[in-house]
């Protein structure tokens, strides 16, 4: 769609409009120029800066959970070093671990288990209770610590983890464990120092329970999030947005802690990471705005100067639009104006002194014109776009015997011969393409006799005209048509003699080698069967010798006009080969076709029951036949064909003759097939 469809669809006509165009669409490329890069890097710089701010919280938090781990490890590992719980001195023992129970109060108690999974002690509650089928008894036994995922407590009924050491002997053998329990709480608070209104982590065990408050709910509640089930995958989610389980768009990363058992979640909502950026983006924007409007103020300004002087000369072209062609300018009205408008003042009035000196120069050519139309030997007739007649020239009506009265106004089709009106349609089209087309045609004159005509035709377009006009130069070329028919018809005969045998008129030797090859060329290109059938007169010189060469002509001319007449019906050609041997070729025909063609043919002469009495076979006239089939290929020859139909007719001639023997070929010339 060029520009000025587009300022016509706006109905944009003026100068002023077309600036007023150009600067939006400037001002509109130059905002998409600045803030399409501003909004790509500057929203990926904020995505950059959340990943690695989410990056960083969850790695801090790893740490520090590990760390906590640790520590809480330590403490109870510290305790199964004391003396009196390696002794197993249960009385001692049981002030120990108060003692150490009223100084760690991350731990909701302090609990023995003796060797058997009996507790002996327990800070907070009764003893003898059996924990020997619980998976922290069975891991110490084996040596571990070991930490527990999260539990409801027997006594508390809340959801806890415990954390467990094996206790030794000073002989190294196994006394039990003590275990001290921490409420999921504890582990809150520490996850808890990550939290804002923006961001936040979270701790999610492998059945999706949350282990730590945040915005995706409270302790022991299930979720089903994106990112739970990608870490489940082992699928990183880095740089990826997705819908957080409370319906929240986020950005976030995870860590597996705790043996691969618990999983730190790490969150940034999108409109937090964004926020400062879209505040950017607005004052950007406002800024831009103030710009255009300030700029748009200059361009009316700048506008309204070249406008001015635009208008001018627009005035001028209409006085000389309406023939004041002595009209010019003022060149001290565009002293103050820029130079370009100096220029365009000078070259108005130049112009307006060059179509002066074009007008009276038109007019001398018109009258020359005339004269030459009037006094040429050949017609000159002008028309509109439709064809029609609007000048036909003195030498027109010497032509074609018309008054102008009945010429002019009227479809030039009329008058044509209606064998050449196509003909003449598709020029018309060309001449309005390319604007020249010589067309030759016939014509009606006024007593109805068609005379033929030579037509140079050009199209004008005329300023100021939406619709071209047509010139044509006519030349009665009917005397020299008359020769070409002549010449064209003693051309065919000289044709059809040259292609004729003389005797028969079948075709000759030449015809046939011209249409062999033509034949093999199609059958080479569309991979079809082309058969060829060889056949001459049986003991013809004998026939000759007892008729006379008289009757020998006569022989040839039946057989000729017999084997013609049969094979023409299927579209086939016979042609005189040589002597008294005949050629029949045959597309699209495979062996067993040629065979059958040429068994027909057989008959046929032999049912013409033409006396022979040189004959060694029979009493009459009779024929040997050899056919050859194949699908050429470019490594096989027209040649070797040729050969192979001349030696199946060889070889009927050597089987008693009167009969059809066919070399048949499918890949190559190997095998005869008899009758």
């Amino acid at each position: 769609m060029s520009f000025n469809h587009v300022f016509r669809l706006l109905r944009i006509s003026s100068l002023k409009g077309r600036l007023r165009f150009w600067f939006i669409c400037f001002i509109i490329l130059l905002v998409l120029l600045a803030s399409i890069p501003f909004v790509i890097i500057g929203k990926h710089t904020k995505r950059e800066e959340a990943n690695i701010s989410i990056e960083k919280m969850i790695n801090l938090q790893k740490l520090m959970i590990e760390h906590w781990f640790g520590e809480r490890v330590a403490d109870i590992k510290s305790v199964a070093e004391l003396p009196t719980v390696k002794a197993g001195k249960v009385t001692e023992m049981q002030e120990a671990l108060e003692v150490f129970d009223r100084n760690h109060l991350e731990f909701t108690g302090i609990v023995y288990v003796n060797e058997n999974g009996i507790t002996e002690v327990d800070t907070t509650g009764p003893v003898g209770l059996d924990l020997s089928d619980r998976p922290y008894y069975k891991e110490a036994k084996k040596g571990n610590v070991f930490i527990t995922d999260v539990l409801i407590g027997r006594q508390s009924n809340k959801p806890i983890i415990i954390f467990s050491v094996p206790v030794y002997d000073e002989k190294k053998r196994f006394r039990g464990l003590v275990f001290g329990p921490v409420s999921i709480k504890t582990i809150n608070n520490v996850m808890g120092q990550f939290q804002d209104s923006a961001r936040e982590t979270y701790l999610v065990n492998r059945d999706g329970m949350l282990i730590s408050e945040s915005r995706q709910g409270r302790i022991g509640k299930n979720i089903k999030s994106e990112i739970y089930k990608q870490a489940l995958e082992g699928n990183t989610m880095t740089n990826r947005f997705y819908i957080a389980h409370n319906g929240e768009k986020v950005l976030g990363d995870y860590r597996w802690v705790h043996n691969n058992q618990w999983l730190i979640i790490g969150e940034i909502a999108e409109s937090e990471i964004y926020a400062s950026f879209y505040n950017m983006a607005t004052i950007f924007f406002l800024v831009i705005l103030f710009v255009i409007f300030i700029v748009y103020i200059l361009m009316i300004r700048v506008a309204n100067q070249v406008e001015a002087p635009i208008r001018k000369v627009l005035a001028g072209t209409r006085e000389i639009g309406e023939g004041n062609y002595g009209y010019r300018l003022i060149k001290a009205d565009y002293n103050e104006d820029a130079k370009e408008l100096q220029e365009l003042c000078d070259n108005f009035n130049n112009m307006g002194e060059l179509i002066e000196s074009h007008i009276h120069s038109i007019a001398k050519s018109e009258e020359r014109f005339r004269m030459i139309a009037e006094s040429s030997s050949d017609m000159i007739t002008i028309h509109d776009s439709l064809g029609k007649y609007l000048y036909v020239s003195p030498a027109g009506k010497e032509i074609l015997q018309y008054e102008d009265d009945e010429v002019l106004g009227h479809d030039s089709y009329y008058f044509i011969h209606p064998d050449d009106i196509e003909m003449i349609k598709g020029n018309h089209e060309i001449l309005l393409n390319e604007g020249y087309v010589v067309s030759t045609y016939r014509i009606r004159r006024k007593n109805g006799e068609y005379i033929w005509l030579e037509s140079s035709i050009k199209c004008l377009q005329e300023k100021g005209s939406e619709e071209p006009q047509i010139i044509v130069i006519s030349r009665n070329i009917t005397e020299r048509k008359m020769v070409e028919y002549k010449l064209q018809e003693a051309n065919k005969v000289l044709r059809e003699l040259s292609t004729r045998d003389g005797l028969t008129g079948i075709w000759n030797r030449r015809t046939f080698d011209e249409h062999l090859e033509m034949e093999w060329n199609c059958a080479l290109k569309d991979s079809t069967f082309l058969s060829l059938i060889m056949l001459d007169i049986d003991y013809f010189k004998t026939y000759n010798d007892t008729y006379g060469h008289q009757e020998g002509d006569d022989c040839l001319k039946s057989v000729a006009r017999e084997i013609n007449d049969l094979v023409k019906k299927s579209g086939h050609m016979v042609f005189r080969y040589g002597g008294e041997e005949f050629c029949v070729i045959l597309p699209e025909t495979d062996y067993e076709g040629a065979e059958a063609a040429a068994e027909n043919i057989r008959i046929a002469i032999e049912d013409l029951q033409m006396p022979h009495e040189g004959s060694q076979i029979n009493s009459y006239v009779t024929i040997s036949l050899g056919a050859a089939s194949i699908i050429p290929t470019k490594d096989k020859t027209l040649a070797n064909f040729i050969k192979s139909a001349d030696e199946a007719l060889y070889r009927a001639k050597q089987d008693g003759r009167n009969c059809v023997r066919s070399y048949e070929e499918i890949n190559k010339f190997h095998e005869y097939t008899n009758y």
